[in-house]
């Protein structure tokens, strides 16, 4: 891969060089860096992000042409340093890079027999090693370092179960699982997800910051559910979904079982920033009150993490329009209010699939950008500290 394009793009922040607000420095400049592959019938769906173990960069996973995995490195600055397609017996990398003990992990699956492989991303040799293959966790669908351990979800297409597995923080063994009864065979929804042809499912695993809760989203008494596990993987409670139409696009627990959520209904996109939920109820998501968006594509991933900007804790909401934008929307950590909002892009389409923030402020955007109408790749924007400051009113 080589870097084809690089395109600087102003994202309409209300940035007034005239103003009376200190001068932006042309390096602040809100951009996005569009990477491309000689090859340009490939399509990349960008999975998500993580520094770099030797914190000099950014690793980047993306999907391509269907189910196959490609990682990237890109420098602080986010130019292109090497990347890596991997073998074709490796395919379906879960969305979310693990990090631990000092090294990014990647959980993926084998093209023919459907179970996980654990691999560990070499960055001095830009490859990856194999660090573990379990043969009885088919079609991965998660993976998440809580800091105590490693969980892995998975569909079971045997027993028609939502897996859980907890694992030692080196990733190589089984320390715990559990199964829930989804009762309906999903593999076509499950394949539709992992090949890209169908709907992606927001699968996620967390856990509460008391660590009394796991909390996953996955399928469930067939519907797709919010379900509440205790940490020695015990049903707790459940939000049932609306069938497979409506359920949890993404959640941030905040403490004290308020909760950060986002949920989708058909094709809408509800908000609600600080949500009072019952680990040990049984309900549906239907019932936990939520502000509508109908502007927001339903298709595509809704993001929520915390951001601190100017010493103040946000919680970040990233989303992607119905025109092709980016909406970032800030709330207040505490009460749930809307702090401020502000449209990303509108050069080219784009899909949000992750972001960070670094140690400096800033915040990288990890972005699907749609190249003349047809090639989809990778691509970064970036917003500087002081870009972020402007958001909240």
């Amino acid at each position: 891969m080589k870097l084809i394009i690089y395109s600087m793009i102003f994202l309409g922040l209300g940035i007034g060089f005239s103003s009376c607000k200190k001068k932006v420095k042309e390096e602040e400049i809100p951009f996005i860096k569009i990477y491309d592959d000689q090859n340009g019938n490939k399509h990349f769906h960008p999975l998500g992000m993580t520094t770099a173990a030797a914190n000099d960069g950014y690793i980047v996973m993306s999907a391509y042409d269907g189910w196959r995995i490609h990682l990237m490195k890109v420098d602080a600055k986010g130019e292109f340093v090497w990347n890596y397609e991997l073998p074709e017996n490796y395919v379906n990398a879960v969305p979310n890079l693990i990090k631990s003990n000092g090294a990014n992990y990647l959980v993926c699956m084998d093209a023919v027999g459907l179970f996980t492989y654990v691999l560990k991303i070499d960055e001095n040799n830009q490859s990856t090693t194999e660090v573990a293959a379990f043969t009885d966790i088919l079609y991965p669908t998660y993976a998440y370092n809580s800091g105590q351990n490693i969980y892995i979800q998975n569909y079971n297409r045997l027993s028609m179960q939502t897996g859980i597995h907890k694992l030692t923080l080196d990733l190589s063994s089984i320390v715990q699982s559990a199964d829930l009864d989804i009762f309906t065979d999903v593999e076509d929804r499950i394949v539709d997800h992992i090949t890209f042809n169908g709907k992606r499912m927001p699968f996620f695993v967390s856990s509460t910051p008391e660590n009394n809760y796991i909390v996953m989203n996955g399928f469930y008494n067939y519907s797709f559910s919010l379900i509440f596990l205790d940490q020695n993987l015990n049903f707790a409670g459940v939000y049932n979904g609306a069938g497979f139409n409506g359920g949890l696009a993404a959640i941030s627990p905040s403490g004290g079982n308020q909760f950060s959520l986002a949920r989708f209904s058909y094709d809408n996109i509800y908000y609600n920033a600080n949500a009072a939920l019952n680990p040990t109820t049984i309900d549906i998501t239907e019932s936990i009150s939520a502000q509508g968006h109908s502007e927001l594509d339903a298709q595509r991933p809704v993001l929520i993490k915390e951001l601190s900007i100017g010493g103040t804790s946000y919680k970040a909401f990233l989303s992607s329009t119905r025109s092709n934008q980016l909406l970032l929307s800030l709330y207040d950590k505490s009460s749930g209010a809307l702090a401020g909002k502000k449209y990303l892009g509108k050069n080219i389409p784009v899909t949000a699939c992750d972001f960070i923030q670094t140690e400096a402020g800033e915040l990288n955007i990890l972005i699907q950008a749609k190249i003349m109408g047809s090639f989809d790749r990778i691509a970064l924007m970036k917003l500087s500290g002081d870009q972020l400051e402007e958001i909240p009113d």
